[in-house]
């Protein structure tokens, strides 16, 4: 949505947290801190699309006769929550290119919190290896044959072509201190954003519609007490927030949910994600030292939303402005009545838009 036009561009930049905490991993031989294993579902709520079939980039991706999402593409897109809210490196940053205090991180002996989750490679030679703490499985769909639409979607390389959408919008200025989110596009339940330029770029998907679920498991050993939190917030989320798009006063209300996939600009890939059972294992030394069989605390039901409750206190409650602007993009109302779109290339060749940034939200 740039300045003085109805539309809203999909995205927008949120700001990161001020500062980056960095120390020494809590690696699981130290048989300490919180390791166990959640159960979730996940469910789309508009058209999915996971690539990766090599011989038909148009069908989703299918593994042994199921659709699958990649643990990979679900790790992806925890992490990158968890750089944000957590206060991680910008881990495709390896130079210091905009801003040195988020640098992605190079030594395994002083990580920030998401490379010491979900893991890191030193760079240069003899590069050490911190392989992570928490092992995500791909997710494999309940139904045989989930319902699916051909769409045409047109996607370009990422670039800061007009350099003031990308600017934070705290400062100004293109500093690194912000993270590009998508909006979600309730209405495109069963379409997505239309083809905008030239034809040629447009290709075909083969998208699951929505209500599809997929079920998959996170492993987790030696988490701290505040990896143990971030991990059960960027999965859970919240479920009741309300917020103000400040320039044009519109209110939303809802959950937050989650963005997977290809096309999240289109309007693909909003989903849901549901904590089914969170299974803390005995402690290692008690598992490993015994010949008799060990109990793991089991959280089901009531008992697992109390739970979820007492691990994500800490970011519910939080105010600060990443957190309000986070809530403002995930925020998943279906009465949202904005319309999202691109400025086409006449925009662009407007010497008078040059200057022109996004609205703030």
């Amino acid at each position: 949505m740039p300045k003085d036009e109805t539309f809203w561009n999909p995205y927008r930049l949120i700001p990161v947290q001020d500062t980056i905490s960095k120390k020494r991993p809590l690696t699981d031989e130290k048989f300490r801190a919180n390791s166990g294993r959640i159960y979730c579902t996940i469910e789309n709520l508009t058209p999915l699309f996971i690539g990766g079939n090599r011989n038909n980039s148009q069908q989703f991706l299918i593994s042994n006769g199921k659709h699958i999402i990649p643990g990979s593409s679900l790790k992806g897109m925890l992490r990158s929550l968890a750089e944000i809210i957590g206060g991680g490196c910008s881990v495709t940053d390896s130079n210091g290119q905009f801003n040195r205090t988020y640098t992605a991180c190079n030594k395994v002996d002083s990580l920030c919190v998401t490379c010491r989750m979900f893991g890191m490679m030193e760079r240069g030679r003899g590069a050490r290896v911190h392989k992570g703490k928490i092992f995500i499985s791909d997710a494999l769909t309940r139904e045989e044959k989930p319902e699916t639409k051909l769409f045409d979607v047109q996607l370009f390389s990422h670039g800061t072509r007009h350099e003031p959408f990308y600017r934070t919008p705290q400062t100004g200025r293109l500093d690194g201190k912000s993270r590009k989110f998508y909006f979600h596009q309730p209405k495109r339940k069963n379409s997505a954003l239309e083809p905008t330029n030239i034809q040629k770029f447009v290709d075909k998907k083969n998208a699951i519609l929505p209500g599809c679920q997929f079920e998959f498991e996170i492993d987790f050993v030696s988490l701290e007490k505040f990896e143990l939190e971030l991990l059960v917030y960027i999965l859970a989320l919240e479920e009741n927030v309300d917020v103000i798009i400040e320039d044009g006063k519109i209110p939303l209300k809802g959950p937050m949910r989650h963005k997977l996939g290809y096309a999240k600009p289109l309007g693909l890939g909003s989903c849901r994600i549901d904590l089914n059972k969170i299974e803390y294992f005995a402690a290692p030394a008690e598992r490993f030292s015994s010949l008799g069989q060990t109990e793991n605390i089991v959280y089901e039901r009531d008992a697992l939303k109390t739970l979820i409750k007492t691990l994500t206190h800490r970011f519910v409650s939080d105010t600060s402005t990443t957190m309000q602007q986070l809530r403002k993009m995930m925020v998943w109302d279906e009465n949202d009545p904005r319309d999202f779109a691109y400025p086409k290339n006449h925009w662009f060749n407007n010497a008078s838009n040059s200057e022109k940034a996004l609205k703030h939200i």
